[in-house]
């Protein structure tokens, strides 16, 4: 088998990445489970306020105990789902038949449409909205407004509403209908913007980790430093040049604070005070350093500084190169090219003398 390029390797694993399942959003169950608990504590905190009794009607039997039961359910579905990281589908389907269970026995306890309960039913509409297709979220929409008209004309054939409270009711339904699929169409434009978002994020992250892989793979010493001549990054060529051992801690500290670096520190400190005279930043070159002057044995180099256009950073870029191995190569190309003379002027001069052999032997 022929060995497979990096690239092709890297597509292949990015497609596996794609196309493996995506994890449920585990995160969104929680918040929806804790809003519950705060919905369900402030339900039972007004119930207790008012005697326990739900908008002044004559239910105080079952008012408080159903929003004790509504609690205690609130808290043991988001302790699950904040514990139990497991069986995604099935949690989701207990809080929202939770939810429209307790809500639909609220409603009817609390005297229908005229207790002002249905607005609870927002709670699993936007739940169901966010964790759910579009079909099953407006399942669940049916389920409430089913549950309303029921409600709804149980009190007409018992007399205790009219044709007018069947008319509000499915005004209400309709409501609950533009709701839910307004609800629907703004999570799924969250959810593309959430996946682009994360795409984003991750070729990002791959492009940085490539970024410091040919920056710590790099033959030229990079350094990035504040206006303070403090590290923020640094490669390992870059601690050969200026003598310091591979494993040698730049980051975090001062250029200041090395002995051996002081003569590039004060250089980057006088090109910076030159650039803010002039009020334009350049890229400059620093002479090289004699070896030993600065305690810097059997090291010469060549220095450039560099800004980022962007005009908010306050990070310099510090590029080293080596002065010994450009003269070597440089001694390199001379010999190379001192070869190739050389090499001509024997060819040169070793024709006529061939032929000169041959007609003497003639």
């Amino acid at each position: 088998r022929s060995p497979r390029l990096p690239a092709q390797v890297m597509t292949e694993s990015r497609l596996e990445t794609d196309s493996a399942a995506p994890e449920p959003p585990w995160r969104t169950l929680q918040y929806f489970a804790l809003a519950r608990v705060l919905v369900a504590s402030s339900l039972l905190l007004s119930v207790a306020a008012v005697g326990g009794s739900l908008t002044g009607a004559d239910n105080g039997n079952v008012a408080l105990p159903l929003a004790v039961g509504y609690f205690t359910a609130a808290s043991a579905l988001a302790l699950l789902a904040l514990y139990l990281r497991r069986h995604f589908g099935l949690q989701l389907a207990s809080q929202l038949g939770a939810d429209l269970l307790f809500i639909t026995v609220l409603i009817a306890a609390a005297g229908g449409l005229r207790g002002g309960i249905m607005v609870l039913y927002l709670l699993p509409l936007a739940g169901a909205s966010l964790l759910l297709p579009t079909i099953p979220a407006f399942f669940v929409c049916a389920m409430a407004v089913l549950a309303l008209l029921g409600d709804a004309l149980l009190r007409a054939i018992a007399g205790q509403g009219s044709e007018s409270t069947l008319f509000q009711t499915g005004l209400y339904g309709a409501a609950l209908f533009a709701i839910t699929g307004l609800l629907r169409l703004l999570s799924a434009r969250l959810a593309t913007q959430e996946r682009l978002a994360l795409a984003r994020g991750r070729d990002l992250q791959n492009q940085l980790e490539i970024n410091r892989l040919v920056i710590a793979q790099m033959e030229q010493g990079v350094l990035v430093v504040d206006a303070d001549t403090r590290v923020r990054a640094n490669n390992r060529a870059a601690r050969q040049m200026l003598g310091l051992s591979q494993g040698a801690q730049l980051t975090g500290r001062r250029l200041l604070e090395f002995d051996a670096v002081r003569p590039l520190a004060e250089a980057f400190l006088r090109w910076r005070e030159a650039e803010r005279a002039t009020g334009s930043w350049s890229n400059t070159v620093m002479q090289p350093i004699v070896p030993g002057q600065h305690a810097m044995p059997e090291l010469q180099l060549r220095a450039r500084f560099a800004r980022p256009p962007t005009e908010a950073g306050d990070e310099f870029v510090v590029f080293l190169e080596d002065v010994r191995a450009v003269e070597e190569r440089a001694q390199q190309l001379k010999l190379a090219a001192m070869g190739r003379l050389t090499a001509s002027i024997a060819h040169e001069i070793r024709n006529p003398l061939a032929a000169i052999s041959h007609a003497g032997q003639l």
